[in-house]
């Protein structure tokens, strides 16, 4: 019985509730990303993890005591961000088809979240009104793309040759550079390049050549962009978070799904508060600086 309660004790420990956040708080990224109009970046800035996350990509092998201890730190972010663009695919699916409005409003509450914080680390210092400008560009930039009109699902590409191998690798940078940058949506994307159809049936099907190919050139553009991003933070951290206070702002415009009736509004109501506590127990909207 006592090493029964000593288990649970470890179960319940600081490490591991922190380990289990990095987890769901992965799954949530990988979720994002196969949804249109949802950007995985935005979701680990609501959750509080986007600085430290880029930081020990950028830093593998030298930062934050060298490549074991970013390796502990990733490896449950990854595993959440797999299991949730994997395991969830089928399920976000069928969530878009049964609940359209709670699922798309429940995702916004959980990015609304994470504005007070943004704006506190955009406002941070007073700055001049000109280091605010990229909030307007950047917000100009999102609505525009919200407004766009999706381009058709292709068919999807099934056998790997030359020709797909590049395709599937060069995809994957261009799918890393909008899941690190928040707010751009990589599957939008890959909507407009013509591979969405393909990344979906990849995943439904488990077809491991291509998953292969699109994941090795999604590695090469996170830690690319991620590096390129890092620097920008640290040395214009105010306009910075000022540019990804528009893109997020601008970005949950494509996720208003609209009213059908009365009680599908008082459920999406309810889903998006949910979200909003979720972004706030997660930790962007608990953080005081």
């Amino acid at each position: 019985m006592l090493q029964r309660v000593l288990e649970l004790s470890r179960l319940n420990s600081p490490r591991s509730r922190a380990l289990g956040r990095k987890v769901v708080t992965g799954c949530l990224i990988g979720v994002a990303n196969i949804i249109p109009g949802i950007s995985g970046g935005t979701i680990a800035v609501v959750t509080g993890i986007y600085e430290p996350l880029l930081a020990r990509i950028s830093g593998f092998f030298t930062a934050y005591g060298g490549w074991r201890s970013n390796l502990r730190f990733l490896a449950p972010v990854v595993l959440g961000v797999l299991l949730g663009a994997v395991g969830f695919a089928h399920l976000i699916g069928m969530l878009l088809e049964q609940l359209p409005e709670q699922t798309m409003l429940f995702f916004l509450g959980l990015i609304l979240g994470s504005v007070p914080f943004l704006a506190r680390r955009a406002l941070r210092g007073r700055p001049h009104p000109v280091a605010l400008s990229p909030f307007l560009v950047t917000l100009a930039l999102t609505v525009a793309m919200a407004l766009a009109d999706r381009p058709p699902v292709g068919e999807p590409l099934r056998e790997l040759t030359l020709a797909t191998l590049v395709q599937l690798f060069g995809t994957g940078i261009v799918s890393a550079t909008a899941m690190v940058v928040p707010g751009v949506s990589g599957s939008f994307l890959l909507l407009l390049i013509g591979m969405y159809s393909t990344f979906i049936a990849a995943i439904r099907e488990l077809n491991i050549a291509l998953l292969a190919a699109f994941l090795t050139g999604t590695a090469f553009g996170i830690v690319a962009t991620a590096k390129l991003v890092t620097f920008v933070l640290k040395r214009f951290p105010a306009p910075s978070y000022a540019a990804i206070l528009g893109l997020v702002l601008g970005s949950s415009l494509a996720l208003w799904p609209g009213i059908a009736s009365p009680l599908s509004g008082l459920t999406g109501l309810g889903a998006a508060v949910l979200g909003f506590v979720a972004a706030d127990r997660l930790g962007a909207g608990r953080r005081n600086s």
